[in-house]
């Protein structure tokens, strides 16, 4: 008997009506007023997307939910991944699905989250975050862009935040490995204060009876502390984007898959690998920055999925990925539609019969690294690039007048010492002179004295007692915080993550 591998899907909450995407895109603005509104863009180009008869469905209606059921336990998807929206002090958005399947016992849907850690942007503001269509944005609107702001905040908002998971987690459908529940990070290198936050939520877990928290993390190419795996996103990962045609790149689907063949474990991490059965994000993007799969068919989604059954089975994995359910916005959904039926799910349960099953044919896969980066020997190396970035943050702070010290009093961290005496140790010093808050002393391998005021101590010397350690060295950070946390008992910052949370 083979081992039973777990397919799951990656499954989008914006069909039905929010007041936020009502004041933003237009009334009764849902992702299907995308898909609805999309025109065909250049020759053979089969827009608009239909679901199949007219299948226009709301989320928040119970028969769309018992339908998707219905169809995932006759197509073999054993479970769905919701992106999870949840911003600067709590604030959610396209959160009621989720909260309705909750209260919904009655429906056997097995799920998890991953939550979609940007921001909310304007597709005109040059932002990077979660945008949506473009054509329907409201201009009228005021602000600078941002539609919702990201800030993680600290223990308080942690908790906070832990405690709303915490029903989803105890749910007897939530997806669990040896007990520990599923949560996902879209984009966990952006959460700089990933490692203290991951490490007081499983404390708390710990105390609600849960062992642990499964942790993976999406759109990484190396090793993250605390993610006990990783997850190869396609295509974003592994596509290759060419030129465009008048705004709309054009993507082979053919290379897409032949790369995630080719792709393997992320250092010394476990790797799920995921597969798309296809793409035209046209309908939210439009012409600009618009990408399409060109040779899609079904029997190449098919044979796709066969490969990465097999690469899943050969590396012991407990789940494959599929992006996505119902991305009908960038056309990844695997829902029936009026071009394919039901073909798609058909070749989702095909694959698993062929590959999973005793009776069907297993071989090993080749396995190369599509990027170099990729390699064991790459993990871990410091480009100094959250450096440069910490300049460039702090600097449009400076400009505003933002002080770090108001961060810092906001979490009574009045008496501090300074891990690493280095370019952003000497700005932060400066900084900090003539405050109320006190720097008692600075960590640092050496005991460099010149003209230092302040006493040095080394790493191997007792520390006294402080509010808090901020750590200069950025991008060492992960590493040197599970150093510190053995040493002091008390809250430890990067510095990078301070100015990144300020206004």
């Amino acid at each position: 008997m083979k081992k039973r591998i777990k397919t799951l899907c990656m499954y989008l909450p914006q069909f039905h009506r929010v007041a936020e995407n009502d004041r933003w895109w237009g009334e009764d603005y849902t992702e299907w007023t995308a898909v609805r509104g999309a025109e065909p863009l250049f020759e053979n180009h089969k827009q608009p997307i239909k679901p199949l008869n007219n299948h226009y469905y709301n989320l928040l209606d119970k028969e769309t939910m018992e339908w998707q059921n219905a169809l995932m336990k006759k197509y073999g998807i054993d479970g769905q991944c919701f992106y999870h929206y949840y911003f600067k002090d709590g604030q959610k958005i396209l959160e009621k699905p989720a909260e309705n399947l909750l209260q919904w016992k009655d429906i056997n849907m097995m799920f998890c989250f991953c939550w979609a850690n940007g921001r909310w942007a304007r597709t005109w503001s040059n932002l990077r975050g979660n945008s949506w269509a473009d054509k329907f944005e409201n201009k009228s609107v005021e602000g600078n862009g941002v539609l919702i702001e990201q800030r993680y905040g600290r223990e308080k908002e942690w908790k906070e935040h832990f405690e709303y998971l915490l029903p989803f987690f105890k749910d007897k459908r939530y997806i669990k490995i040896n007990g520990s529940p599923v949560f996902m990070f879209y984009s966990p290198a952006s959460i700089l204060c990933l490692s203290q936050m991951i490490d007081y939520w499983n404390r708390l877990a710990v105390q609600e009876q849960i062992p642990s928290i499964y942790f993976i993390g999406m759109n990484s190419n190396k090793n993250i502390y605390g993610m006990n795996a990783l997850m190869l996103n396609a295509p974003h990962m592994v596509w290759q984007l060419g030129n465009s045609v008048d705004g709309i790149y054009m993507i082979d689907y053919d290379q897409m898959w032949k790369n995630i063949h080719k792709s393997k474990r992320i250092g010394r991490c476990k790797t799920y690998y995921c597969g798309v059965p296809n793409l035209d994000d046209t309908p939210r993007r439009g012409r600009h920055d618009g990408v399409v799969f060109e040779n899609f068919s079904v029997d190449k989604f098919y044979n796709g999925m066969c490969d990465i059954y097999r690469k899943s089975l050969e590396e012991g994995n407990e789940f494959v990925f599929i992006n996505s359910w119902n991305e009908w916005g960038e056309g990844m959904q695997l829902e029936p539609d009026e071009e394919y039926g039901y073909a798609k799910l058909e070749a989702v349960q095909r694959a698993q019969k062929d590959v999973l099953s005793d009776s069907g044919t297993f071989r090993k896969v080749e396995e190369v690294s599509f990027d170099e980066n990729n390699t064991e020997k790459n993990v871990g190396n410091v480009n100094y690039l959250n450096t440069a970035k910490c300049f460039d943050m702090w600097m449009k702070l400076r400009e505003k007048n933002i002080s770090i010290v108001d961060y810092l009093k906001r979490y009574n961290a009045v008496h501090v010492a300074v891990y690493g005496y280095g370019m952003l140790a000497g700005h932060l010093i400066l900084e900090l002179e003539g405050t109320d808050i006190k720097i008692d002393y600075i960590i640092d391998k050496s005991r460099r004295r010149d003209s230092l005021k302040y006493n040095v101590l080394n790493l191997e010397d007792k520390w006294p007692q402080v509010d808090g350690v901020i750590v200069t060295i950025v991008d060492e950070f992960d590493s040197i915080y599970q150093f510190l946390k053995k040493r002091i008992d008390c809250r430890i910052f990067s510095l990078y993550e301070i100015l990144s949370e300020l206004p």
